[in-house]
């Protein structure tokens, strides 16, 4: 043993804490007995804080083990190839409707003679079943009187929507 552990030893022999506590006077050991008292509630709340600080963090790691991963949508509109293609297959099935593209990837559907209203409506439908890959939006709509000259017109844009993974 080192001469460093020799002397607290010494310091600490139950003899000289005999004599230490002799000395203690009423209200010196009070003040120790309220510090050890509140030294001893301090560890317990301590030691409470901490358990509950690791439980919390648990629960944490098993609620984001839990979470799904979303996947990432991404929209892209029709090209224009794919958008002339549509228009003339369009215009082979249906001859008495109008197809034409706006801004070159739109699809106008018009018709200037109103008996045509059902087969208008038809193809309007149609385009949507022949291309279910695309999510369809009506950017303009209008029946009646319409600019431009046609009792009916529609301009349909497409979109088409791909998932993957996010990135971690």
């Amino acid at each position: 043993m080192n001469l460093n552990q020799k002397a607290m030893l010494k310091i600490f022999s139950p003899r000289i804490m005999a004599l230490a506590v002799q000395a203690f006077d009423r209200a010196t050991l009070i003040v120790l007995g309220v510090c050890w008292a509140a030294f001893i509630i301090m560890m317990v709340f301590a030691i409470y804080t901490l358990k509950q600080s690791n439980a919390a963090k648990h629960d944490a790691e098993v609620a984001l083990a839990a979470e799904p991963t979303l996947p990432k949508m991404t929209k892209q509109e029709v090209d224009g190839h794919m958008a002339q293609t549509i228009v003339d297959r369009l215009q082979r099935f249906y001859p008495d409707i109008n197809f034409s593209l706006a801004g070159g990837t739109a699809i106008v559907v018009s018709s200037i003679d109103a008996s045509k209203f059902h087969t208008w409506l038809t193809a309007l439908s149609y385009i949507d079943t022949i291309y279910p890959e695309f999510r369809w939006r009506i950017a303009a709509f209008c029946v009646g009187k319409c600019k431009n000259g046609p009792v009916m017109q529609a301009t349909l844009v497409g979109e088409k929507a791909s998932f993957s993974l996010p990135q971690p």
